[in-house]
């Protein structure tokens, strides 16, 4: 790891021998997970997939639909890039490819821990009720994913606090960086 690079940049380094193995979140199969937690996983991965679709959706409405140069325009900018960043995310989870997840994990480490991508995606949420003043499609497009995607983040956060099993591992693995 190079010293400008935050700790989580890198994956942890292996334990030293005859040290206990614990499992790290995001590296290492946990034994303990139930059978159906993999269907949990690509659940919630689907569902992220498309409503970062119907975000950019209503981004790209609201930026078109724009009479006049507003804040609305950069609510809407903001919102095609996050849905961007989570739509490559969650497309690492299914095909990981070492020479995007790098930057990702570098520079949006949040989004491979399950309450940093929880609060992400609420975050995100309210990013959609910010287009106001745009044309009615735009605006209730952006209404109603922004209340999905703030069911979402709940669901992400409840699910992790009651049942972590079931979201452990559910992260892309990079391997270093060296």
């Amino acid at each position: 790891m190079s010293q400008f690079e935050p700790a989580w940049a890198s994956a942890p380094a292996p334990a030293p021998a005859g040290a206990p193995q614990v499992p790290q979140y995001g590296t290492t199969p946990v034994a303990s997970a139930p059978a159906n937690a993999k269907m949990v996983q690509s659940a919630f991965s689907i569902f992220n997939i498309g409503l970062s679709v119907l975000m950019a959706a209503s981004g790209i409405m609201g930026i078109a639909k724009n009479q006049s140069f507003s804040a609305d325009i950069f609510v809407a900018l903001y919102m095609v890039l996050f849905a961007v960043l989570l739509f490559t995310y969650e497309l690492m989870f299914w095909k990981s490819v070492d020479s995007i997840v790098r930057p990702l994990r570098k520079n949006f480490g949040f989004l491979f821990g399950v309450k940093g991508k929880a609060i992400f995606i609420i975050f995100v949420a309210f990013l959609n009720f910010g287009l106001n003043s745009a044309a009615e499609p735009a605006k209730s497009l952006g209404l109603a994913t922004g209340i999905c995607f703030l069911v979402n983040g709940v669901l992400h956060m409840g699910t992790y606090l009651k049942y972590p099993e079931y979201l452990e591992g559910a992260v892309p693995v990079v391997n270093s960086y060296n």
